[in-house]
């Protein structure tokens, strides 16, 4: 294969030199072939070579022989050594999906100046030889390959384009032949390039680049997210009968890895394992097989799983995907009739007391927890999550692993108490990203959750002890001092003359006591109880409450724990005006006694205790945890308790927007009126029937009208998880403002698409609840009942006899682009129908209304200059509506919208409503077309002063703009995508109209 020199320059001039100017082919990054220094005042190989001569056959050889082991060789060997690196630092998760790959690009892509280096070297070697040499295309496909792992994906599909289109087969004369055409003798139905397989060309060049550049292609498209191109190509190479037969494994491979990206978990385990011989080893083949086994799983096939599990044993050398294989053919074996589960348990346990499997006990257990907990049997699935945590062999991600998952068992059971305790002894460093964000963001509110519980429970029994009888209220207290003495290591209360805590008041002026001193003879000291507690209270007399440490004797360490425990606000060596009196809290009858509410002042101050917390319970359920059920039975009880309590407003705003939440709108609507009723002038009912805080209208709290409109944006700009976040954090602080209706519809649409209808129906139905009368209000009750007839309506679609082709096929099925209709004028007829329209204005509409009278001044044509578009009036055209920052979810729902309104307001036109991407940025919702500019312009003034409260009134005003156009000029625009130029353009020409 060869490459002449103007290719070379076109090249050069296309990417950037410093010879030839420079042009960013990527955002960031400067694409440069410069010559290296030495040879930057000579004319090199590159630029000396001929247009209109072959090569000889001597210099050919020494061409190949030096850019092959002087340039290729060493730029091949570092881009293999990147990928090793990048294999070697990562790790699988087998108790997950593996990733496709064993290597990620953002590994690769941190290992930047090694790919630097591979780039130069590709440079260097083509500049520095004749490029007629057999080695171009492959410098040339190294240089892309390497942009693919520093994630490029623009500069390198610009590569292998270039690798495409110069490499292509010629004619005699220099022309390109037509590809997948029969003309010049091509095959209509191919493509690839034809491969010379002789012995020469094997033994002194490598295979043409061009044919595996279209490989690397589909793998930038895919790892870009252009799924659809890449399946047409993916489909193109499957049906080209010249494509090289060494190139079909590599073939499936990616066309694994499309499926594989795409969900279609069978498909890609099919064309996975027909791509097997690709692997660079055993333990990549076995990876492999492991995957498919997990593929073949998700699907459902579980006979496969089992055939690919058992064949993946043995053939890697990682001991762990050994035994997570052998672990899998345990859980999914469903032989044995219902009782298979425990049998598998049973199995799993078996193989932990195995001494060959004593290294690999933690994950072991795991797995038997995680088949406990798909059974529903959540108390055994704890107990096998400890014993995992207790094996983990000092694999601290294990033991991690293991208390995040009782941790979340825990909290997914409410049992918050449990979850604290262990999501306090994970280690986060062990964690995956989003595993640290959950704990992260809840480990704050479960603090104060089991704060707040623990006071409810100790003042509940409390109370519940006070309300006892008094004989049956000091025996209950007495046992527990008994208990807790026992539990400190003390002497029994009513042990010998110190009963009850009645201690001798010992002199600071007495002589010590001769603790041995006793008369009864023979008895040794510690086992006389009265010597035994009568020397403790004189040690506490002296040291105090020495606390249980071996090194108490040190004076200093003495000190540092007494001053440790000197009251809050008091300073150790500050003079005192009366010398405190210790607390002896010593377990005794005296001491538990005195916490029991039996007077008035006790009872107030327990139930004020019980009160505040449920009202803190109640809020962080609602605001922090999103736990409506458990705030409702929080503010339940706080209501029950007390129905004057200070802050009931704010109890009964709680109450009504968790019903609301749960959909239980008959409550929501009971506690409103309640609310309404005894609050009216509360801040609290204006914003439940008004939806508007007026602390807010005010200046309280200007930020968070700023935060809820920022996440506003973020929700149309499809960042949802930033969103969720931010929401979560702003409902937190400002509860009142989650009411704005706008935000709620776009939430509900977007869970909606998640499938996740709970949640969508709780959000409508607040939406409908704070704003039904609204027009807003109505299209949410139109998307609840819409949503509440998905089960059905699926179903039956789901029944219609529609065929679709096996998903486990190799033929790439897409669905086709809808393109915006043609114009109905064709271009030949332009200039005619140009001439007899020339200045004249269009025929103006008799008004049945009151109109703008500026927007129906004629429309007259005038030539302008400096521009690409042409102004046509009298041909068809678009209404557009110009989306900026939109998501697919919304722009797709602001289609069905328009669709809508054109049905109910046009019902006699056909006016389909088309989604383009003009950017990154920017989507044009075509409407039309229309008959000419005049009707287009009329149907954007109507729909224009309808948007913002009938169609579209959850879309913000300044996310879309109105204008129209033809199609000759939408294909300029799309070409330029340049709207501000567009924008004046229309402006020069129909100033005022739009």
């Amino acid at each position: 294969m060869s490459i002449t020199r103007p290719l070379l320059l076109g090249l050069i001039g296309l990417l950037g030199s410093a010879a030839f100017g420079t042009l960013s082919a990527q955002m960031g990054f400067n694409l440069e072939v410069k010559k290296p220094k030495p040879y930057e005042e000579r004319v090199l190989k590159a630029e000396k070579t001929p247009t209109d001569k072959k090569i000889k056959p001597t210099k050919r050889f020494f061409q190949n022989l030096t850019t092959h082991y002087n340039y290729y060789f060493n730029a091949n060997n570092k881009l293999n050594e990147v990928i090793e690196r990048a294999k070697a630092s990562h790790r699988d998760d087998y108790a997950q999906l593996l990733p496709f790959y064993n290597y990620s690009l953002d590994a690769t892509a941190g290992d930047q100046q090694e790919l630097d280096s591979v780039i130069y070297k590709s440079q260097t070697g083509l500049v520095m030889h004749d490029l007629r040499s057999d080695w171009a295309d492959n410098m040339y496909l190294l240089w892309g390959a390497a942009y693919y792992f520093q994630k490029k994906f623009d500069s390198a599909s610009l590569m292998f384009q270039f690798i495409n289109y110069a490499f292509a087969e010629k004619e005699k004369d220099g022309y390109y032949k037509y590809i997948g055409s029969r003309m010049d003798g091509n095959n209509a139905l191919s493509i690839s390039t034809k491969e010379d397989n002789s012995l020469v060309k094997k033994v002194f060049s490598t295979s043409p680049s061009r044919n595996d550049a279209l490989l690397w292609q589909v793998r930038t498209l895919i790892a870009n997210d252009n799924l659809d191109l890449a399946g047409t190509l993916i489909a193109t190479l499957k049906n080209d009968p010249g494509f090289p037969e060494r190139l079909h494994d590599e073939l499936e491979e990616v066309q694994a890895f499309w499926f594989y990206k795409n969900g279609i978990w069978d498909s890609a385990a099919v064309h996975l394992l027909q791509a097997l011989d690709v692997a660079q080893n055993k333990q990549e083949k076995a990876r492999w097989e492991y995957l498919a086994a997990q593929l073949f799983e998700k699907k459902g096939n579980i006979e496969e799983a089992r055939n690919w599990y058992s064949k993946s044993i043995g053939h890697g050398t990682d001991p762990i995907m050994d035994v997570y294989a052998r672990l899998n053919l345990v859980r999914i074996n469903k032989e044995g009739g219902e009782n298979y589960i425990d049998q598998n348990i049973a199995e799993l346990l078996k193989m932990a007391k195995r001494d060959r499997f004593a290294d690999y006990r933690d994950i072991i257990y795991y797995m038997a927890a995680q088949m406990e907990i798909d059974r529903g049997n959540f108390a055994a699935a704890q107990e096998l999550l400890l014993k995992a945590s207790k094996y983990n062999n000092g694999n601290l991600a294990s033991r991690s692993n293991a208390f995040l998952m009782i941790a979340d068992l825990a909290y997914n059971q409410k049992n918050y108490k449990t979850a604290a305790s262990f999501y306090d002894s994970v280690r986060t460093n062990e964690l995956k990203e989003e595993e640290v964000k959950r704990v992260e963001s809840r480990k704050p509110s479960l603090a104060k959750v089991v704060a707040d519980m623990a006071v409810v429970s100790r003042q509940d029994s409390l109370q519940r002890i006070a309300l006892m009888p008094e004989n049956e209220r000091k025996e209950l207290i007495t046992k527990l001092a008994k208990k807790l003495r026992k539990q400190q290591g003390l002497a029994e209360e009513n042990s010998g003359a110190y009963a009850s805590g009645n201690l001798p008041v010992i002199s600071p002026n007495a002589p010590p006591v001769d603790l041995f001193n006793t008369e009864t003879k023979g008895e040794w000291y510690f086992y006389n109880n009265g010597l035994r507690t009568g020397g403790a209270a004189q040690f506490k007399q002296v040291w105090g409450n020495r606390p249980n440490t071996d090194n108490w004797r040190r004076f200093s360490q003495v000190s540092n724990q007494l001053l440790a425990k000197v009251p809050a606000g008091a300073t150790p060596n500050a003079p005192q005006a009366a010398p405190t009196t210790p607390v002896d809290n010593t377990p005794s009858y005296e001491t538990l006694i005195k916490n029991v509410p039996l007077t008035p002042e006790a009872v107030q101050f327990s139930n004020d205790s019980i009160k505040n917390s449920l009202f803190n319970l109640g809020n962080v359920y609602l605001n922090e945890m999103e736990d409506y059920a458990s705030a409702i039975e929080a503010f339940e009880r706080l209501r029950s308790l007390d129905a004057s309590y200070a802050k009931m407003d704010e109890v009964l705003f709680g109450l009504y927007y968790a019903y609301s939440k749960t959909g239980n709108t008959g409550k929501a609507s009971e506690v409103k009126n309640l609310l309404s009723g005894k609050f009216a002038g509360s801040r609290f009912t204006s914003i439940v029937t008004s939806g508007k805080d007026p602390a807010a209208k005010q200046g309280v709290s200007p930020q968070s009208t700023r935060d809820y409109e920022a996440i506003y944006d973020l929700f149309l700009e499809g960042k949802f998880d930033e969103a969720e976040a931010a929401k979560k954090r702003a409902d937190s602080i400002y509860q009142t403002n989650y009411w704005q209706p706008q935000l709620l519809y776009i939430e509900a649409v977007y869970h909606i698409r998640q499938r996740d209808d709970s949640t969508a129906k709780s959000v409508l139905n607040t939406l409908i609840a704070q704003n039904g009368n609204t027009p807003l209000g109505a299209k949410a009750k139109n998307l609840l009942n819409v949503l509440s007839r998905r089960q059905q309506i699926e179903d039956e679609l789901n029944r219609l006899n529609i065929q679709r082709p096996a998903e486990d096929t190799a033929k790439v099925v897409l669905q086709p682009v809808i393109k915006p209709e043609e114009p109905k004028y064709q271009m030949a007829q332009r200039d005619t129908v140009l001439a007899k329209k020339q200045d004249q204005p269009l025929v103006k509409a008799v008004p049945q209304r009151p109109v703008d009278t500026l927007a129906q001044k004629p429309i007259v044509v005038q030539k302008k200059v400096n521009t690409v578009y042409q102004f046509e009036p009298a041909f068809g055209h678009y209404a557009v509506i110009v989306l900026e920052k939109v998501d697919g979810i919304f722009s797709g729902e602001a289609k069905n919208a328009f669709s809508r309104y054109n049905k109910e307001n046009y019902y006699n036109q056909d006016l389909p409503v088309n989604v383009v991407d003009l950017d990154s940025v920017h989507k044009l919702m075509l409407i039309g077309s229309f008959d000419n500019a005049q009707k287009a312009i009329e149907y954007v003034q109507k729909a224009r002063k309808l948007a913002p409260n009938e169609i579209v009134p959850w879309l913000k005003p300044e996310k879309y703009s109105f204008s129209i156009i033809t199609s000759y000029n939408l294909e300029v625009l799309q070409n330029l995508k340049d709207l501000n130029q567009y924008k004046k353009f229309l402006e020069q020409n129909l100033p005022g109209k739009l």
